[in-house]
Formats: C-alpha cells, structure tokens, sequence
C-alpha cells in the first residue's frame, strides 16, 4: 500500500431522522450560509444559515429531531494492489480530527415535531475555533443520504499573524573552493505573492556552473506519518553554464495562491515548507546543496470598518 496524496477538509452534516420511511430526492434538503456566495470562511468567525427542507409529501410528517455536527478529517489517498498484483486501485483512509456539535431546530419545539408540505426553513449558528488546521488539497466531495442526510462542505482558511522577522543567511563551499551563499531579508510570505533571497556564488578557480536548481518541498506530518510534496520545482533563470569567479543576483520565486499555510494542530498534523538549493558543477562529487525554512501565511481578511458604528 503507498500513499498518493493526503488532504484536509470539513464538512457541516445535517441528519434528520424521519418517524415513517420517505422517499427523498437530493432537492429535498440543502444548507444556505447567510451572506455568503462561497464556503469559505476564516477560523473563529461564527457561521450562520438555514437547513431548507421541502416536504413533497401529501401529508405532513413528523421529523423526530435534526442532528448537525461540523467535521474536520485528514484524507489519505493510498493505492493498493489488487489480488492479481498488476492493477493499483485508489482507497480513502479517513481520520476524523475535530468534531462539533451544531444546533439545528425549529424555534419553540420539543422532541419529534410535524412539517407541513412545503419548504421549511431552519436556522443553525456555530463558530470556527481559533486554533483549526485550515483545509487544504481540496478534493470533491459526494452527498450522501441516511433518512435524509446532508453533507455541505466547508473551506478553513487561517488569517496572517504578525510574525518577527529575522534574516537568514547560510553558506557551503564545495571540495574544489566553490562557495555558495543564499540570504533571505525574511523567509514569510503570503500565499500568492513571491519570495525574495539573494544568491551570492564565489567561484575562484572559474569551474563550470552548469545550473542552480531550486524546489519548495511541503511536509505534511500526520500523526508522525510524513508525506512530501514538491510545489516548485524550477532552474534559477542566468545562473547557466557559466564560469564566472563571482555570481551575485537577487531572485523572487512566485508562492501559487493555492498553497496551504504553516500550521501545527494539537501535536497530530503539521504542515510546513523547506525551499532547497543545488549548485551544479562539472564533475564528480561537485553538488552544492542548501536549505531554508519557509513559512507560508494567508491574507488577513478583510473587515467593515462601518460594522463598529452599527
């Protein structure tokens, strides 16, 4: 069995159990968030919407309760062999990280309670804990249905925090008296914008630099298991089959958008980033190699500054 990729995601789950058998169509129940054109939303902001539920029954029926819980789950994607040892098929290895419980019922009610034929609307309210991994490698998920059992996935994204900044500067020197040097004025950025470091190259003897090769390596670390992945895997542009004695440029690598931020949740699942760097050289034995840590953050999220004055 090997592991393909992993992911993590949350969804809001709304059961609601039914006192007769019904027959339901995916039309019949959907979850609104409030002011919301997206799933989206930020850790420790409170969530609100509707369950709207459309009873196409002649008669009205009796709901014995509505049950909602908001899960976060780690998902491994693993290939396995199949018996005959020569096809791989793809199987999902799901382990829940949070759970919370979701108030869903009508106003004024008690135990089971009838719903006339129609659309019924009813509210929930919860809010996003501070300290939530945010999602990320998103994938599809399929709406299920037990009595009627609805599963609306959500987006967590967690917010910039102001950080010190701290310079970082590391060097190697190769067996043949090459030096390579990379500094970095600060190793944070945001998801979408770009990373700046300066690569500074002595090189005495002039041997020949045949490329610097650079890759931004994501660890996902999920209860002690590691997965790697490769984000950016590029040469650094004018540092090619050349043999100048000294190389000093400034450089700023693109972060994608889509990138997962530096996170660390209850000791179970990190996520963080180590940008690597390579000197080739002619000859044997002759790889210059660095590393950096990289903290990826998101923006901030916009607030209304009017909402105050209300």
């Amino acid at each position: 069995m090997k592991n393909h990729s992993r992911y993590c995601r949350y969804f809001l789950l709304i059961l609601i159990l039914l006192n007769k058998n019904l027959v339901t169509s995916e039309s019949n129940i959907e979850c609104r968030f409030d002011e919301q054109d997206d799933n989206i939303f930020w850790i420790g902001e409170t969530i609100t919407g509707f369950v709207d539920f459309v009873n196409k029954d002649n008669t009205d029926l009796k709901l014995a309760r509505i049950d909602g819980e908001l899960i976060g789950e780690v998902v491994a994607l693993v290939r396995v062999e199949t018996e005959s040892d020569e096809v791989e098929k793809e199987e999902e290895v799901k382990e829940i990280i949070f759970n919370q419980k979701i108030l869903v019922h009508p106003h004024h009610t008690n135990g089971s309670f009838p719903v006339r034929r129609g659309k019924q609307s009813w509210p929930f309210r919860f809010q996003l804990t501070e300290d939530l991994p945010p999602s990320f490698e998103q994938k599809k998920i399929d709406i299920h249905r037990f009595n009627i059992h609805k599963i609306c996935l959500i987006v967590v994204k967690q917010p910039g925090r102001l950080l010190s900044l701290t310079t970082l500067k590391t060097e190697k020197t190769s067996r043949n008296g090459v030096r390579l040097r990379v500094t970095f004025e600060k190793n944070v950025v945001i998801a979408g914008n770009n990373v700046s470091f300066n690569v500074d190259l002595i090189n005495p003897k002039g041997a020949l630099i045949r490329h610097v090769s650079i890759v931004l390596t994501q660890y996902v670390d999920c209860n002690f298991r590691e997965k790697t992945f490769n984000i950016i895997k590029q040469d650094l542009d004018y540092i090619k089959s050349l043999k100048h004695k000294s190389i000093n440029r400034n450089f700023q690598i693109p972060i994608p958008s889509t990138t997962p931020v530096t996170f660390k949740f209850d000791n179970s699942i990190t996520n963080h980033y180590k940008l690597h760097f390579e000197v080739h050289l002619r000859g044997i034995f002759t790889i210059i190699k660095l590393e950096f840590p990289i903290i990826v953050m998101d923006l901030i999220p916009e607030t209304n500054d009017n909402e105050d004055d209300q």
